[in-house]
């Protein structure tokens, strides 16, 4: 079958020097992603490395949210939302997004 793959790099350093707790994160899972992806997805740890809006380099523990989905607009607009909800709660510059096309079977 042809898919999307989507993954998600969620950052759990905050600019205030905490770090997004597991629980948190967990939370966040299971209240947002959980509804969006309700056919299921896959989170795994990451580390991760990227150049701040302020030119410093961040190194950072990050969560990444994989899931096959069958891409519609309606689908594209729940991650995009996921992603925007994601930086308001936990004060994040970005939180990236890829998508490519796929084939798999279960």
């Amino acid at each position: 079958m042809k898919f999307t793959k989507t993954e998600l790099f969620f950052g759990l350093s905050v600019p205030d020097g905490t770090k997004v707790t597991a629980q948190q994160f967990q939370a966040f899972s299971d209240t947002v992603i959980a509804k969006s992806f309700s056919e299921g997805s896959t989170i795994f740890d990451a580390k991760g490395q990227w150049l701040g809006n302020n030119g410093v380099l961040v190194s950072e523990d990050t969560k990444v949210v994989m899931v096959l989905n069958k891409m519609t607009p309606e689908t594209s607009r729940k991650i995009d939302e996921i992603r925007e909800k994601y930086k308001k709660y936990f004060k994040q510059e970005a939180v990236l997004r890829i998508d490519a096309k796929v084939k798999g079977a279960f």
